[in-house]
């Protein structure tokens, strides 16, 4: 039994909708919403999954449905991309289809319940890391075609 609940605490993602809202309110004041959009959406780029095993967590998926903004995903999507790091680079798009799957995977989980978070964001990414796929493949054609 969850007693937090049982003695009116805030529910976490109460407590997270309201710090954004009030980083919003005082960045909105100094002419800075649209930055602090993206930056609020890097940050919740480093959301862990949610108890179902979906990324992300139940409460950030609760407040990007909640927002809807365009500024706040492209800052989670940027997020997301820059935590794949320096990796190591194998021939051909094989990687990134799998970071695609990765995303489409999670989007369809979340389609329903969450719309905007699938379509907007997951599947946003489900497209970036498609266009790379198709890239790294053409240039290992290129590569091949000048070996031989």
């Amino acid at each position: 039994m969850n007693h937090a609940v049982d003695f009116g605490l805030p529910r976490e993602r109460d407590k997270l909708a309201g710090w954004i809202a009030l980083v919003r309110k005082a960045c909105a004041e100094l002419d800075r919403a649209d930055i602090a959009d993206v930056c609020i959406g890097k940050l919740l780029s480093n959301a862990p999954a949610g108890e179902d095993g979906v990324w992300p967590n139940e409460e950030v998926r609760d407040v990007i449905e909640d927002l809807q903004s365009e500024d706040v995903t492209s800052g989670t999507h940027t997020g997301l991309y820059n935590a794949r790091g320096v990796h190591w680079r194998g021939e051909g798009g094989g990687q990134e289809r799998e970071l695609a799957d990765k995303y489409r995977n999670r989007a369809d989980a979340l389609q329903f319940t969450r719309p905007f978070v699938s379509s907007s964001l997951l599947m946003s990414m489900v497209e970036t890391y498609g266009r790379e796929a198709e890239q790294r493949d053409t240039e290992a054609g290129i590569r091949r075609r000048l070996r031989h």
